[in-house]
């Protein structure tokens, strides 16, 4: 057959090995790729996470400063609080007194010549400890104001006593004594009217064919109920020595303590009998026990002496033999929340 006859056209054959080495490469291209993309997530990954322990390191750094600090804070304030309790109480003293209240001598030095005395109870600020001597075991140089003036000196110390109650608790006593010591001034011979009274009124009175004039100040409470009200927040009520007694503007008479005008609660602020008083408006304190509840001690009152010619509102030209002093003695309790005199001995 004319097939048998035709030549078999042959084929080139596949170049399998050129192929195979093309995708040989194309692989390696690919494994490549992939190992710089690890390579670069494991640098990206490694300085995220260095980029975390700094920011985790600066916070506590940070927190640890802040704790520091506020140590530190804590550490002054407590420094500061130390230094001023020592402040309060270690270089404080007093006169003792022991029912004697003669003065206790201040000398030039403490061989010296005596310059001034000093009364029951006096704070002085102790200065300096010295050796003792033949009539005294030791001694204090000592720093005091006395009637306004400052003054140093060298005193026994037997008979100054170290204060060992906080300023603080001295100071409370003082200002709750001056409020009891005010009411007893102004309840004496006028009508209490508070520590702050305002404007003057003038009442005319004609009483048996007689005219009279008399002065009545504005209190700073509406009425006797707030008066009273004050009153007990300093003073009990067993030591309020006049009636708080409202009278009637519409029916008045002569030393009438209290008036409603206008509103408005006025005191009268009159006597029609005098008072001497030798009382200097000095005194001084020791306070024996002190607690949450209740601040207890001793008092002692200045005056000038019968014998003395000595002014009260000039008491910086009197001398030491002018005076005399007289003891007493004083309760102050809590009572809601208010330091109140319960006893005291007022002076004279």
């Amino acid at each position: 057959m004319d097939n048998e006859n035709k030549p078999i056209m042959e084929t080139e054959p596949f170049d399998y090995k050129e192929d195979n080495s093309d995708m040989k490469m194309k692989l390696n291209r690919s494994n490549d790729d992939n190992k710089k993309k690890i390579i670069m997530y494991v640098v990206i990954g490694v300085v995220v996470l260095i980029l975390i322990l700094v920011m985790i390191y600066i916070v506590l750094g940070n927190k640890k400063d802040n704790t520091d600090n506020k140590k530190n804070d804590i550490d002054i304030v407590n420094k500061d609080e130390d230094k001023d309790k020592d402040t309060n109480k270690s270089n404080m003293g007093y006169v003792s007194c022991d029912d004697n209240t003669s003065l206790l001598n201040v000398r030039n030095s403490t061989s010296g010549d005596i310059i001034d005395g000093l009364s029951c109870y006096k704070e002085v600020t102790i200065e300096e400890e010295l050796p003792g001597t033949d009539n005294c075991k030791k001694w204090y140089k000592v720093s005091y104001v006395k009637r306004g003036s400052n003054y140093t000196g060298y005193a026994c110390g037997t008979y100054i006593k170290v204060e060992d109650i906080d300023k603080n608790t001295i100071k409370t006593a003082k200002e709750v004594i001056d409020k009891a010591n005010n009411y007893y001034d102004n309840s004496v011979l006028k009508a209490y009217c508070g520590e702050n009274p305002g404007e003057t009124k003038t009442i005319e009175y004609n009483e048996n064919g007689n005219s009279f004039k008399g002065y009545y100040v504005k209190s700073e409470y509406k009425n006797l109920e707030e008066l009273k009200k004050h009153l007990l927040t300093f003073l009990d009520e067993s030591l309020i020595k006049t009636e708080l007694k409202l009278s009637d503007i519409n029916n008045k008479r002569m030393y009438d303590d209290y008036y409603e005008i206008d509103g408005n609660l006025y005191c009268r602020n009159y006597s029609g009998k005098g008072r001497l008083t030798r009382y200097t408006g000095n005194y001084d304190i020791e306070i024996i026990n002190s607690s949450d509840s209740r601040i207890s001690g001793n008092i002692v009152y200045e005056y000038l002496t019968e014998e003395s010619s000595c002014d009260v509102k000039n008491l910086s030209k009197c001398s030491n033999s002018n005076f005399k002093y007289e003891l007493g003695k004083f309760n102050i309790d809590k009572v809601d929340n208010n330091y109140v005199v319960t006893k005291i001995d007022f002076h004279e």
